[in-house]
């Protein structure tokens, strides 16, 4: 029996964190409420785009979503092609332009943790559940993992926090692709693989589209973690060069610097990023070895279809499906989230849970 969880964007709602849709809007909120969260310019410049360039009226401006910015700018991108009088150099920096601003939104509003309780009652059943693969168990068991698409960082701490404090040295988050430490004397950031080969245990949360303390080598590829600090802010503000190309090309005066690889909300996501491959293979193998998948916060859009053609080729014929949302039976948007799910997996059991991700998570750990 293998339970895989999979979470969207609701499951940190509870904690303080935006929903996809919203992420606009609370960007303009936050710059009403005070006008020195994000650098000025950069937010001039982002209205400025969406005025000018989007010819998008003052009073629609937060109610634009970020897959109608990104996919034309992305696909001029791939095209080489300018987007209306914005050339290749242009776009690109629009694009970095409102990856700041999100990452940026992302760090204020989830600064503190005084909401995550059942996130962090929900790492600890992860650690305890996955701690059964030491001691070299893990050819035999593993029970459960993680599939998430969102940024956030909220998971991982709490999972880091439980392995410090009761399997020190024992486990790892395994983000199910090849990582490094971003800080050189951390040696507790290692792939799952060397701590199953030390005979501890991983637990897996593989992050479908990047993570806020992940950097990203342009040259060697690696990706370097920091649980505890959103370093993907550090590739607009202090600029950190990769240690082990400033080492192994030092004749090389190129710089090395490391960037974020966010994946931003885009109907034209490009995985060819080797490390992406990783987690969406890795991903996809979770899914045809699960006998129950746990949907959290997640609802299934349409636009969505790179996650929907993966779940439609992995999930197994007799696997259980439970749904986690959170609204009335009778409201339009769960009638339409439920018709969704039900239409997608056919005749598979699916089961809902209305009452959001703490009650959820509150009930399976008591």
């Amino acid at each position: 029996m293998k339970t895989v969880y999979v979470l969207g964007a609701g499951f940190s709602i509870e904690a303080g964190a935006p929903s996809q849709e919203n992420i606009v809007s609370q960007i303009f909120k936050l710059h009403e409420s005070n006008q020195n969260i994000f650098e000025h310019g950069r937010f001039n410049e982002f209205i400025g785009f969406l005025k000018d360039v989007l010819l998008i009226p003052e009073n629609m401006h937060s109610a634009i979503p970020l897959e109608d910015v990104f996919t034309p700018l992305d696909r001029c991108l791939l095209d080489n092609i300018s987007f209306r009088e914005l050339n290749a150099e242009d776009i690109n920096s629009t694009r970095e332009n409102i990856h700041y601003l999100i990452s940026r939104m992302f760090d204020y509003l989830l600064q503190h943790d005084s909401k995550k309780e059942y996130i962090n009652k929900f790492a600890n059943n992860l650690v305890n559940k996955a701690s059964v693969r030491i001691d070299n168990n893990y050819k035999n068991k593993d029970p459960v993992s993680v599939i998430s698409t969102n940024w956030d960082i909220l998971l991982d701490n709490s999972i880091k926090s439980a392995i410090d404090k009761n399997y020190a040295d024992k486990a790892v988050v395994d983000y199910c692709c090849y990582v490094s430490s971003h800080r050189p004397d951390d040696e507790t950031v290692m792939p799952g693989l060397e701590m199953l080969g030390r005979g501890g245990f991983n637990v897996k949360l593989l992050k479908l589209h990047g993570s806020l303390n992940w950097l990203q080598c342009p040259r060697c590829q690696r990706v370097y973690v920091d649980f505890f600090n959103k370093i993907a802010m550090m590739h607009f503000t202090n600029k950190v060069k990769c240690r082990h190309c400033e080492k192994n090309f030092s004749e090389d005066t190129t710089s090395h610097n490391l960037v974020s690889n966010l994946m931003m909300p885009t109907f034209l996501k490009n995985l060819s990023n080797p490390q992406y491959k990783l987690i969406w293979q890795n991903a996809g193998i979770e899914l045809s070895e699960a006998s129950k998948i746990v949907f959290i916060g997640y609802s299934l859009p349409q636009a969505d279809f790179e996650m929907r053609q993966l779940l439609a080729r992995m999930v197994r014929n007799n696997a259980a499906i439970e749904v986690v949302d959170f609204g009335e039976a009778e409201s339009h948007n769960i009638i339409q989230m439920k018709k969704r799910y039900q239409v997608f997996f056919g005749k598979r059991d699916v089961k809902f849970h209305l009452d959001g991700a703490k009650s959820y998570i509150d009930n399976l750990v008591n």
